[in-house]
């Protein structure tokens, strides 16, 4: 063998020596037959028998589940911890929030009661409400549900009427893109 091979294999002088006795005894010679009974190995298999006993095969040890499951339990109850100190957290600061008794907060001051005036029956003015009605141009995607609920903030049906008697209509289905609607609003 050459000197390279052997200092890159972690040879030992013992083993070194053993595989140059091997290699001197087998020579070329041919299994002579004269024990049947006995199995003789050839040279070539005695240097691999040697060669290969300090070869390790990596293998990956692979984790029981017990290691998967107590891992999970682990991080379960931290995520729990976790959440409970929060919440905890942020309760206890609504509760100082709304104790009227805290320190930290501000009081209310409460405005001095002003005095009524009251107006008797016969002597009361009367407010006329004169609200203009509102023009709306009519844009794709409209219908006369949505702009009810844009100018009064519920659907109401009465408003269909009155939104109808206003602008003329006689089926509330039928409104075209650009059409000028008068909304009227109470």
């Amino acid at each position: 063998m050459k000197s390279s091979t052997l200092y890159r294999s972690n040879l030992s002088k013992e083993k070194m020596v053993l595989l140059e006795e091997l290699r001197a005894k087998s020579g070329n010679k041919p299994h002579d037959g004269s024990a049947p009974d006995v199995y003789i190995r050839p040279a070539k298999e005695k240097e691999l028998d040697v060669l290969w006993q300090n070869f390790k095969v990596n293998q990956k040890e692979e984790k029981s589940p017990g290691v998967y499951l107590t891992t999970g339990f682990i991080a379960g109850a931290l995520a729990m911890f976790l959440m409970t100190a929060l919440l905890s957290f942020s309760s206890n600061a609504i509760n100082e929030r709304n104790n009227p008794d805290s320190p930290k907060l501000v009081k209310r001051v409460k405005p001095a009661k002003a005095k009524l005036s009251i107006i008797p029956a016969d002597q009361a003015v009367e407010e006329t409400k004169t609200v203009a009605p509102e023009t709306y141009t009519v844009k794709s995607g409209d219908t006369l549900e949505g702009i009810i609920i844009r100018f009064y903030g519920k659907y109401d049906t009465s408003k269909i009427s009155k939104i109808m008697q206003a602008n003329g209509m006689t089926n509330p289905n039928q409104l075209s893109i650009g059409q000028s609607l008068i909304i009227p609003l109470e």
